[in-house]
């Protein structure tokens, strides 16, 4: 029996601006990761794309058929896992010259030589040595840096970082943030920041999303996102960093409500209003919250 499909995304707008780093924050489930495969056309197979716009300065990448027509070099993505991101049959070095072939039009010699130069320019030493390895003879974070490479060789106007530092211990992961922010500034390009560890949030990240249920929840700068959040699932996500939380919003086996709010079935101050899906209401200059409380002009207390 085939289950009714629903959309796992809804009203789900964002933009980001060039050399600006947009962090989609959320916990397992939000739709932070089908955001992204929406936005760069690579949605699996048993999920459709039934409306929506992807704008990229000023071009709409939708098509009429719905999928998204987009240059290769418009848009890259490093992935959760780059061990399984990256071929394994193929030598490091091999996979950074194949994106500089295709997108930047270079030889095959030329591109060998680019792509030894671009893994020296993430910061791998022996760049050399590394370039004639395969997958698995590399760290974790050596393996990211690859994927860092391969992800800027095409200069990108957009690049979707979705969880770049999983599995990686803190001082790697200092060492990508620090990575990113340096090459983002040096390319020029935005960035989507996607991930549920709030204190990469807070190091990385000009402006935040906060998602759940497939629903943006809250949408700030960072300050005031840390300093006066306002919807109540940004508050329980906060708090959750520097206390016990309230029992009344503990899951409780359903992903997300299906009709109304997404997080009512979990939100110590749903009411009646609830039952209809939220829009995005303006709490202060960039920031907004999908809440009726806000619509009704009450504070949101956690």
């Amino acid at each position: 029996m085939v289950g009714t499909p629903h959309s796992l995304l809804r009203d789900v707008a964002f933009g980001v601006q060039a050399g600006e780093i947009l962090g989609i924050v959320g916990e397992s489930g939000s739709g932070k990761t089908m955001a992204s495969l929406s936005v760069i056309g690579l949605l699996p197979s048993a999920i459709e794309l039934r409306a929506g716009s992807v704008m990229l300065e000023g071009r709409e990448l939708v098509g009429e058929d719905l999928t998204v027509e987009r240059s290769s070099s418009d848009i890259s993505m490093i992935f959760q896992q780059p061990r399984s991101a990256l071929n394994p049959t193929m030598r490091a070095g091999r996979q950074v010259a194949r994106v500089l072939e295709i997108n930047q039009g270079l030889g095959k010699a030329e591109a060998r030589d680019r792509a030894v130069e671009m893994l020296q320019h993430v910061g791998i030493s022996g760049a050399d040595r590394v370039a004639r390895a395969y997958p698995h003879q590399l760290s974790g974070g050596m393996s990211q840096r690859v994927m860092v490479a391969m992800a800027l060789a095409c200069k990108p106007r957009l690049l979707i970082a979705d969880e770049p530092t999983t599995a990686l211990d803190v001082t790697i992961q200092a060492q990508i943030f620090d990575l990113m922010r340096s090459l983002v500034e040096e390319v020029g390009c935005g960035v989507l920041f996607i991930t549920h560890d709030l204190a990469a949030v807070a190091e990385m990240c000009d402006r935040v999303v906060v998602m759940y249920g497939g629903q943006v929840m809250e949408t700030a700068g960072i300050d005031d996102l840390l300093d006066d959040p306002e919807h109540p699932y940004t508050q329980y996500l906060l708090e959750s960093t520097e206390k016990e939380i309230d029992p009344r919003v503990v899951d409780v086996g359903v992903n997300f409500a299906l009709t109304g709010c997404r997080f009512s079935h979990r939100c110590p101050h749903a009411h009646a209003a609830c039952n209809e899906f939220p829009a995005s209401y303006p709490v202060g200059e960039g920031h907004a919250s999908a809440c009726f409380l806000n619509k009704e002009g009450r504070v949101v207390t956690s």
